[in-house]
């Protein structure tokens, strides 16, 4: 679940580039990265990367060095690679004589073992077990022992990749940052072009929030001229390649492309309520998942309240429909930085979740609350919340969560693999309610969530939720079988 974004052709890069990349400091909290050049052509590269937030490890001193418009970025969530490993941060390199290739990435390859195997029997080292070096090899493979030019080098190397994952690459001898998504679309991926009076650049990123923060950065620069942008999904399994004069290239994995729209859980929780899914924002669309998880599971109460941030726009939507008062009750604490806890490694956990909220007594006091939440995967927050809530004085707590229970683990960029974390693997809903304390439970269905989504279900992987592996992982080759 990181965040990548790219830009290339924007003449105040450097100035607004941390900020814009911050923007998707929520899908990862554990490091930061940025590779640039250092000349004003594409002939010498360098990165800059640390643990810690963009904020920490990004300041103004870390742009000083690099020249030019061209820059791609990542915020890290540590799924299999330790949380604290200093080489497991992105971008990752591989060199070639002719030069350095450059990546960022987002998601997981599930044969990442075969590969490092592959490689290393070619008589090419790699020095991580991550996707992104991983990836970036089996491309430098391809354009400097095979021969290939760059868009059919991505495209072979995507054959042998099994997973879900999204890319940026720059290299030192070509101009163009090159984003590719997998052919099955389960991680996401935005272009977005941008005019300043007649001139272009051109963006990559996780989310459209970040573009939000591009045109609003213009519009502060740039009052007097005239500044508009558009934005489309990358498709899965295309390769777009953009240069500082904004000229784009597309190429397609396979033809016609898989209209997919990816993991569901970005409508649920991953991605900011102010980005946008084809062309809906996630505000609007998780307060329809809380209408329809009033229309399937009302209950007399005196308040409906939200677990902050994630649950918020679901508990609005909850309250419209039921026709009861909405109040804040439950406020994130400053201190720990608005980090998810979902987020962090299991060490962190039980400290952030102990620290993360303060309730309001005075507000909860003998109160029948409807609780919302957006999940709950291993339950370690819910279990303290409802706790602290019944001491605050509440007197009954009911929760509800606008998606299905969490039941299984996911292997395409999400660290719940071993389903035995999971507070629903095995467990009846009535068990899971006993276990975290709470007067009543009850989750959205699967086709409750669709309803609101509004979308088929069809175009997403729902393997969390349902178990069931997407059947459109079949049939492309290097197609995922487990």
């Amino acid at each position: 679940m990181c965040g990548v974004f790219g830009i290339v052709g924007h003449p105040q890069s450097k100035q607004f580039f941390s900020t814009v990349l911050a923007s998707l400091q929520h899908r990862g909290h554990d490091a930061a990265g940025i590779a640039g050049y250092l000349t004003e052509d594409p002939t010498s590269m360098e990165t800059v990367k640390g643990i810690g937030k963009v904020a920490t490890v990004l300041n103004n001193q870390a742009f000083e060095k690099f020249k030019g418009t061209t820059f791609i970025g990542h915020t890290r969530y540590s799924t299999r690679n330790q949380a604290g490993s200093v080489r497991e941060i992105h971008p990752h390199w591989a060199q070639s004589m002719r030069g350095k290739l450059a990546i960022v990435s987002n998601g997981d390859i599930v044969n990442v073992s075969e590969l490092k195997d592959h490689v290393t029997a070619m008589e090419v080292k790699v020095y991580t077990s991550n996707d992104a070096e991983i990836i970036a090899t089996l491309i430098n493979i391809q354009i400097r022992k095979v021969g290939k030019k760059v868009f059919s080098a991505i495209q072979e190397s995507m054959k042998k990749l099994k997973g879900g994952y999204a890319a940026l690459v720059i290299m030192e001898d070509d101009n163009r940052i090159f984003a590719f998504r997998d052919p099955w679309g389960i991680r996401p991926l935005h272009v977005g072009e941008f005019v300043i009076n007649g001139q272009k650049c051109v963006a990559f990123a996780s989310e459209t929030c970040s573009f939000d923060v591009i045109q609003r950065y213009n519009e502060a620069r740039y009052p007097e001229n005239k500044i508009s942008y558009t934005h489309r999904e990358v498709m899965p399994g295309e390769v777009v390649a953009a240069d500082a004069n904004a000229v784009i290239e597309s190429s397609l994995f396979q033809d016609p492309p898989l209209d997919r729209i990816g993991c569901v859980f970005e409508s649920i929780y991953f991605s900011r309520p102010d980005s946008r899914q084809r062309g809906e924002s996630f505000q609007v669309l998780r307060e329809r998942m809380g209408m329809e998880l009033f229309k399937e599971s009302p209950i007399d109460a005196d308040m409906v309240t939200s677990v902050p941030k994630g649950g918020i726009p679901s508990a609005v939507g909850f309250a419209k429909a039921s026709g009861l008062p909405y109040s804040i009750s439950i406020l994130e604490e400053p201190t720990t930085g608005g980090t998810r806890s979902f987020t962090t490694n299991p060490d962190d956990r039980q400290a952030l979740a102990t620290m993360k909220y303060n309730i309001l007594p005075d507000v909860v006091a003998g109160k029948r609350l409807i609780v919302i939440d957006d999940s709950i995967v291993r339950g370690t927050t819910t279990r303290l919340l409802v706790r602290n809530l019944f001491r605050a004085g509440a007197k009954e707590i009911h929760l509800r969560i606008p998606c299905p229970p969490y039941n299984y683990p996911c292997l395409y960029g999400i660290a719940t693999r071993d389903p035995e974390t999971l507070i629903s693997h095995k467990r009846t809903v009535d068990e899971i309610c006993k276990e975290i304390g709470a007067t009543s439970l009850a989750y959205l269905s699967l086709d409750g969530l669709y309803k609101a989504i509004r979308k088929e279900r069809d175009l997403f992987c729902d393997e969390c939720l349902s178990g069931r592996t997407p059947f459109f992982l079949d049939g492309l080759e290097g197609g995922l079988q487990h």
